[in-house]
């Protein structure tokens, strides 16, 4: 937490670092990119010896024993029950287990790169076949000998839910900390479609084809354009760099029964050599386009800056955001920070960066980096000026005057 953050006690919605730190929760993301959090129980303590008992004096010479470096190690991936790709409601069972090896101290749980639950809590399941009478998933890979049925080392459970219809990404992982306290993860990532049997029973799409695109750029913006000239339609389209989505659009410039096209513009590409698809779907059912190299050569003369917002919220508090697309970065941004431009300050240096998807005026949701914090009206400088930065790389937003930023409608 930083000197402006609200404390976690002032109510259950926070923001996704506010929620991170909290420890044990399960979140539901609400509208302006806040997470409405309820604490979960904290785990039972574990069997310990009577404290009286104490372990004999080390009988060595210190000079000889060599002590082994400090050491850490992610959690064994575990074997997962089956996610539905269509579920009937509008939540997903979550079930893991692991029946040997490396545990987890904590285990997350995100959907569409939302926080949705950070737990310690864990428990213990059959592996293999149910017994007659109960219902236990059976998980994947396990194997059950001479019909015994063994328990897991390590479980855990968690229903997800209310999902919103469309497409979710869901991705769980186990973590323990390292040397240094950082997370070590292992994991998997599941879709699921909620809703929309009409999207569902379309089919899948037939190919689409890029137009004319440049395969070597100066850094100037390109316009990409694609066709689906004849066959099966899709409900979405994404744009891909390197198998990693940059957009979204339910626009189509053209959208007839049998064809359909569209079009964007790529502003502040990074510098290097990319990998563009264009992927046409009906729920989850997608065809990709053949891929489009290009090369940027030089990085965009005006690097793209931090898009802001400023929401007001309740018992003096606002929320400040800030959002960059991820096409325009070369490596994911590690911390940002509030100056006041007027002096210039650091008023506060966080390290939470999320990934976020951003909807634009062409109702095209654009993948990008983002970061928010509550800051007290007290606090907030006249004329602020948000810094993102990977490592030493960082980039400014424009010096934005707070009364100006007040009337930014949110952009998500």
């Amino acid at each position: 937490m930083t000197l402006f953050a609200a404390p976690a006690m002032a109510g259950t919605v926070l923001t996704p670092a506010e929620a991170y730190a909290l420890g044990d929760a399960a979140c539901t993301p609400l509208k302006n990119g806040l997470l409405d959090c309820q604490t979960v129980a904290a785990p039972p303590p574990p069997p310990a010896s009577d404290p009286a008992i104490r372990p004999l004096d080390p009988m060595f010479a210190p000079a000889t024993q060599v002590f082994p470096a400090p050491s850490a190690e992610a959690p064994i991936l575990p074997s997962f029950d089956p996610v539905p790709a269509r579920p009937d409601g509008d939540t997903v069972e979550i079930g893991w287990d692991i029946g040997f090896g490396t545990v987890a101290s904590w285990w997350e749980v995100y959907d569409n790169e939302a926080l949705r639950l950070k737990s310690r809590n864990f428990v213990q399941r059959p592996l293999g076949a149910a017994p007659l009478g109960e219902n236990v998933p059976a998980s994947e890979g396990m194997i059950v000998q001479g019909g015994v049925q063994s328990l897991s080392v390590q479980s855990g459970v968690y229903r997800l839910g209310p999902l919103t219809p469309g497409r979710h990404v869901i991705e769980v992982r186990l973590c323990n900390p390292d040397v240094d306290g950082k997370p070590l993860c292992t994991g998997k990532t599941f879709e699921a479609w909620v809703g929309g049997k009409d999207e569902q029973a379309g089919g899948l799409p037939d190919k689409p084809q890029f137009d004319w695109i440049p395969q070597i750029t100066t850094g100037e913006p390109i316009t990409v354009g694609w066709n689906m000239w004849w066959g099966r339609t899709g409900s979405y389209w994404q744009l891909l760099d390197d198998k990693q989505v940059l957009l979204e659009s339910r626009e189509f410039g053209e959208h007839t029964e049998h064809s359909q096209s569209g079009q964007t513009v790529l502003k502040g590409l990074a510098a290097g050599k990319h990998s563009l698809q264009v992927r046409l779907c009906n729920a989850l059912q997608c065809a990709d386009s053949d891929p489009a190299p290009v090369e940027v050569l030089l990085p965009p003369a005006a690097p793209s800056k931090p898009l802001l917002a400023l929401q007001p919220l309740d018992n003096g508090w606002w929320l400040l955001r800030w959002s960059l697309p991820k096409s325009t970065q070369l490596v994911r941004p590690t911390d940002w920070q509030l100056l006041d431009a007027d002096v210039p300050a650091v008023l506060m240096h966080e390290r939470a960066v999320r990934a976020c998807q951003v909807s634009d005026d062409t109702q095209q949701t654009v993948a990008s980096y983002c970061g928010e914090a509550r800051i007290a009206r007290s606090a907030m400088p006249a004329q602020l000026l948000v810094r993102v930065c990977a490592g030493q790389r960082c980039v400014d937003s424009d010096t934005v005057p707070v009364v100006m930023l007040l009337a930014t409608p949110e952009t998500e």
